[in-house]
């Protein structure tokens, strides 16, 4: 019986220890829904839908991107804090979800920093400032004159109280010393189109979004936020190099998943969409359409999180942006 009863011990044993891996390679029995908190047609869709393509053909399971706007990405968001713990709903939430956000909504339904578990950094937005093409400015410096010859005249478009873009115009504001007047609309692309129409002056907006007027012609382009030339147009200046030294605009996508999810389901999350990341046909379409795939660990990903939120923070209380 002594080599029977071995035999039935070294089959126990076999089975709890491949039984981590073997519940890791049943995910995903299902499709998996991953939640973009705003517009279909903004950049972060456009990343999503593009990995989610990739990715979803290559696990053999869908990955089915739902649009959730509302509450400045606070309606998607909690939808992503509020799902099971399983994998099956994950989301990509841009970088004002942690930075911004808390900042402006006094009692948010979820805390950013404790709902969710990081996966990884998705994408950079590299944004642009774009001008209606009849505006007597050809370059920021002379935008910038423009505004200040005539304080309050000029006007600029965000989607909304508090957004990236709000903020980011409100910072070259505050920089440059000049006093323009805000009108938000719905969405970036309508306020895209509002610039083209001349129905407003000025915007800030994601690369891939203008890129198609910026293309057209129906629209001007001055500067680049990010500290770096953006290779989509790499003839644009910086606002650093062109008039404001220091400052810089970034807007992050990431990704998420409620807290509690299971490690060895991050980890399958986080290895398929590095991998994705890294793909050169991904590079390439992101690249085309003015968007900058980037990874990360969860762990990078959450301590520039922190760092972005104090800055914002900072910004916010300068602009005099209050607590609703």
């Amino acid at each position: 019986m002594r080599p029977f009863g071995r035999m039935l011990l070294l089959a126990s044993l076999s089975v709890t220890i491949l039984a981590p891996a073997s519940a890791q390679s049943n995910f995903p029995a299902r499709p998996i829904t991953l939640i973009v908190p705003l517009q279909a047609g903004t950049a972060s869709d456009l990343v999503a839908r593009i990995l989610s393509e990739k990715i979803g053909a290559r696990i053999g399971q869908p990955i089915v991107v739902e649009n959730v706007p509302g509450g400045g990405g606070a309606t998607g968001s909690m939808r992503v804090a509020r799902a099971a713990p399983d994998g099956y709903t994950i989301g990509a939430l841009n970088s004002g979800i942690h930075t911004i956000l808390p900042s402006l909504v006094a009692k948010l339904s979820f805390e950013p920093f404790q709902d969710f578990e990081p996966i990884t950094q998705l994408a950079r937005f590299p944004s642009v400032l774009i001008v209606n093409k009849e505006l007597p400015a050809k370059t920021l410096k002379e935008f910038i004159a423009l505004a200040k010859k005539a304080p309050g005249k000029l006007n600029y478009a965000s989607v909304g109280p508090g957004s990236p873009q709000h903020l980011a115009m409100e910072k070259l504001k505050a920089d440059a010393g000049i006093e323009m007047v805000h009108v938000p609309y719905r969405g970036g692309a309508q306020a895209t189109q509002a610039i083209a129409a001349g129905e407003v002056n000025a915007f800030w907006i994601a690369t891939s979004v203008a890129l198609p007027f910026i293309e057209a012609g129906t629209v001007r382009v001055l500067a680049v936020g990010d500290k770096a030339r953006t290779k989509t147009l790499p003839n644009v200046p910086t606002v650093d190099e062109a008039a404001l030294p220091g400052y810089e605009y970034i807007v992050s996508l990431a990704l998420f998943a409620p807290a509690g999810t299971p490690k060895d389901i991050l980890d399958f999350l986080h290895r398929e969409f590095t991998a994705a990341l890294n793909d050169p046909d991904i590079i390439a379409r992101l690249q085309k359409a003015g968007l900058e795939g980037r990874s990360s660990t969860p762990e990078e990903l959450q301590t520039w999180l922190r760092d972005e939120a104090a800055r914002m923070q900072t910004l916010v209380e300068r602009v005099g942006l209050q607590k609703n």
